[in-house]
């Protein structure tokens, strides 16, 4: 379960320590408190997606670390998966940093992590149903996943989703054998018109820059030679005249006599013979270059050509010699995969027909399985909803088929009469919020009675539901938390009295800036929140006493 929870900087919420209990726990407050931020900071350190817009105003950085304690033997297998450590004891610390520059600072158990370990252990840890839960119910698109999470067909589900992968890349392949001629075969003459012109200029990877080398020499060449030239004078005998190499071995002749009798002139000797060979290098080096200096009008010519030539399909075909070749190899293998002859295309179409029949079957099999479950899943509920003060409500699943796609070939739909005598229709035509509200809350009860989360989260779950259909949703949410933890934010007085604990969420003013701070609630304080709730913010003596009452109602009924 999750026992303690602490905030820095999310929103309005500068800083927050919430210590949580097991069993069920609710959260209150005025609208615009803050009480959905503490539901963001919980998704965001499950490792759902966020945005740094969730940063305080005026901080660098948010941070949210949760503590869980209890945990099972299957978190540890899951964090061993991930190569991680198992928990201490069944303790295990998340955190999660979201910095203003976008980067993001998961840890699990002191270990960095990426979003997406995060993310894949929060699933095991909470699941948070929302008002957005309720919308789901909505859309018949997504109704098929409730079958699925409750259904024994993984594998079957699995098995369709690799086959329709299969089938569909087959398709996609088939479809293109079975473009146009006309236009297969423009296509066909551009990818050979093409392929000529890059294997005629016969490139070699590095001559690019090669060349550019040799064409700054070309460019460069006069002040080249009048370099060399110069320093070999330097270094070279001419006209009578001694040049630095000649002047060197005279001054070694000079020192061998001095070298015989002082210390000093023999180091000296030594460091002018090895500058002396030094320097008689260097001038055969520069004769060398001289001579390699030969500057070539047609060579530079060649040059340019080749430079422009290289240019040219740099502009249309890469940057470099590689990308050059690697569009090469690409159009080389769309040509050979174009020009696949006929018997193959055909032979294909026996594999596409093997690979759809084998689908169909799947896809049959799996609306089977969904359908079984679909019976299960209504009774259930319907069982769910008695409790829930909705007693004569009928409950259908319809199938419709379709076209097969990566879910399936069904069309499923939840149908509701919520009243006797009443035909089946859409949710989304006869269900009211609460309905909604309820229809859900019912629908998670029995998800989760198959689930090993050790937390549920209910975010404003009993939103339009008043009187005796709130206290039915406490109840019923009490009830959940005798197997799990239960946190629910509620704006209903009878949820909150059935509480175990509770917590006021406030927010505040203070200096210009907005401050939420979140507070647990002892009786004289549950007292008057509740009190709040059922009358507004002038609190009465006689509204005291029916939060009183309520409370002590919840207890004895506990």
């Amino acid at each position: 379960m999750l026992s303690e929870l602490n905030i820095q900087n999310i929103a309005v919420i500068e800083s927050a320590d919430i210590a949580f209990g097991p069993g069920f726990n609710v959260l209150s407050g005025e609208t615009g408190a803050g009480k959905s931020i503490i539901v963001d900071a919980l998704s965001a350190v499950l490792g759902e997606r966020t945005s740094r817009e969730l940063i305080r105003t005026g901080a660098d950085s948010a941070r949210v670390s949760a503590v869980f304690t209890g945990l099972s033997a299957e978190i540890d297998d899951l964090l061993r998966d991930m190569d991680l450590e198992p928990t201490d004891g069944g303790e295990l610390l998340v955190t999660r940093t979201i910095f203003a520059e976008g980067r993001n600072n998961c840890r699990i158990g002191g270990t960095p992590v990426t979003v997406a370990m995060l993310k894949r252990l929060g699933q095991s840890l909470i699941s948070i149903h929302g008002q957005h839960d309720s919308q789901d119910l909505l859309n018949p698109e997504v109704h098929y996943r409730y079958l699925d999470a409750m259904g024994d067909y993984g594998a079957l589900l699995d098995t369709y989703r690799e086959h329709y992968e299969e089938f569909t890349t087959l398709y996609r392949r088939y479809k293109q054998l079975s473009t146009d001629e006309d236009a297969l075969l423009r296509r066909i003459d551009f990818l050979k018109f093409e392929i000529s012109e890059i294997e005629a200029a016969n490139i070699r990877v590095g001559e690019y820059d090669e060349l550019m080398d040799r064409r700054t020499f070309f460019r460069n060449s006069e002040k080249i030679l009048k370099g060399i030239n110069s320093a070999l004078a330097a270094l070279s005998d001419a006209d009578e005249q001694s040049g630095a190499v000649t002047l060197a071995f005279d001054a070694l002749s000079d020192l061998k006599v001095p070298a015989q009798h002082m210390e000093e002139a023999r180091e000296a000797e030594t460091q002018l013979t090895d500058a002396a060979y030094a320097l008689q290098g260097v001038r055969d080096a520069l004769t060398d270059a001289l001579y390699a200096c030969q500057y070539d009008p047609a060579e530079q010519d060649t040059v340019e050509d080749r430079i422009a030539e290289l240019n040219k399909l740099r502009s249309r075909f890469g940057n470099t010699e590689e990308e050059i070749l690697a569009k090469l190899e690409e159009e080389r293998s769309e040509l050979k995969s174009i020009e696949v002859s006929d018997a193959d295309r055909k032979a294909l179409e026996e594999v596409l027909e093997q690979k759809k029949n084998v689908l169909l079957a799947d896809a049959e099999a799996l609306s089977n399985a969904r359908r079984e479950t679909a019976k299960s899943f209504e009774e259930r509920v319907k069982r769910e909803l008695e409790f829930l003060n909705m007693p004569y409500v009928e409950l259908g699943t319809s199938f419709e088929r379709c076209k097969l796609n990566p879910t399936g070939a069904d069309v499923i739909e939840f149908l509701i009469s919520p009243n006797p005598g009443e035909a089946l229709k859409p949710l989304s035509k006869i269900a009211s919020g609460g309905e909604l509200s309820r229809i859900m809350l019912a629908i998670q009860n029995v998800l989760s009675k198959g689930g090993n989360v050790g937390t549920m989260i209910f975010d404003e779950i009993d939103t339009g539901v008043s009187g005796s259909a709130a206290e039915r949703i406490a109840r019923k949410l009490q009830e959940v938390s005798r197997d799990r933890q239960v946190l629910c934010i509620t704006h209903s007085p009878q949820v909150a009295a059935f509480a175990d604990a509770h917590y006021l969420i406030e927010k505040t003013v203070e200096g210009g800036k907005t401050y939420t701070r979140v507070t647990a609630l002892d009786r004289k304080g549950r007292e008057a929140e509740i009190a709040r709730i059922i009358g507004g913010e002038q609190v009465s003596e006689l509204q005291l006493r029916n939060a009183a009452e309520m409370l002590d109602f919840a207890a004895r009924n506990d």
